[in-house]
Formats: C-alpha cells, structure tokens, sequence
C-alpha cells in the first residue's frame, strides 16, 4: 500500500549519525509523514569520493540504524543505479513506484543554497515539495530560489554532528559512542571501516 506523505531522505550517511536521526524524526512529525525512507547514495555527483565507504556498507549502515522503527525504511534505489546519483532521477523512480503518494525531499539549509545548480531542478520541484532543515552557520534566507510555494522550512534542533568528524575519530582510535546508534558502532568496528586501509 502506498503511504499517503513519503519523506525521502537522501545522502552519503558515511556513516549515519544521531544527527541524522533526529532531523528524521522531527520532519516525520511536523510534516505529518506515513513513512519516511532512507537513500543511501551510490556516487553523489557533489562530493569527493576518495574516502567515501562502499554504498553497500553505508546501505547496511542506515539498515541497522533504523531497523527498530517501523516509521523508517531504507532503500536500495540509488546504489544499484549505474553512474552517478542524481535527485531528479531518484524522485521520477519513486513518483511511477508510489504515483498516488505526495513526496516531501529533505534537505539541508546548505544544500538550499546550491540548489538551482543541480541536474533539472524546475522538475525536482514539479515532482516533490522541498522540506529544508537548518544547518549550523548558514542562513538559508539567502538562498536565491524562484520556487518557493514548494519549500518548507521546518525548524528543527541543530545538532552538531559531522559525519566526517566521526570518520576522523574512528581513524585515530577515539569513542563514537551516543554519535552514531550503538548497532552502527559495531558495525563499524567490525567491518574495519574507517581505519587505513578500511572500505
């Protein structure tokens, strides 16, 4: 059965925070969400790849993080598409597999900024309202956008977790302990991730 109101929540998750968590949560809530999936990118066109973990890896990653809450789904759709990850081709698949539901596409206040330099915009719009969460240090009303019906600014806690600095952590022997759900921590500790010469 469809959901009514999908979130989607895409992004590299390398690896899936609390942070990310949280966001999750509150944009569940406030926009009154039936379900709310997880898209794990293959090869984001906007980030540097070099230390960058297998998309299967971060795909097992959000699955351990989110398989206690029947509100949250995880899905494969872009790291079994070929080349790069683009939004607008992730929101077209998921219109023809959920056609009667209304998609609501999470980002970041810093993504809002750059948003008119992604692949066909005018159609990411036309296919999903844009829900936009604050990012510490950056104002999106700065953000030059000609679709705002289609945007909503959902406050939400600014939690300051990097998931680069998580990466830093792990790779100097430091605790990622109540950064990332405990089933991630061993995951990754267990998989080798993040460490030289980790996937």
């Amino acid at each position: 059965m469809n959901p009514g109101r999908l979130g989607i929540y895409g992004g590299t998750f390398n690896p899936i925070h609390t942070g990310h968590l949280i966001i999750a949560q509150e944009i569940y809530e406030q926009c009154k969400l039936d379900r709310l999936l997880f898209i794990p990118s293959a090869r984001p066109p906007h980030k540097h790849h070099a230390n960058i973990s297998s998309p299967e890896h971060r795909y097992r990653m959000v699955e351990q993080a989110v398989r206690d809450d029947a509100r949250f789904e995880v899905s494969d759709l872009e790291i079994h598409r070929p080349g790069l990850s683009y939004t607008v081709e992730t929101l077209t698949a998921l219109h023809h597999l959920y056609d009667s539901s209304s998609l609501f596409f999470i980002i970041g206040a810093d993504s809002l900024l750059e948003i008119d330099t992604w692949r066909d915009p005018d159609r990411v719009f036309e296919l999903a309202t844009i829900v936009v969460v604050p990012r510490p240090g950056v104002d999106a009303s700065k953000a030059r956008v000609r679709w705002r019906d289609q945007i909503l600014m959902v406050p939400s806690p600014e939690v300051d977790i990097s998931s680069t600095d998580i990466r830093k952590r792990v790779e100097a022997g430091q605790q990622i302990q109540y950064l990332v759900p405990h089933q991630v921590e061993a995951y990754i500790r267990e998989n080798g991730l993040y460490k030289t010469g980790g996937n």
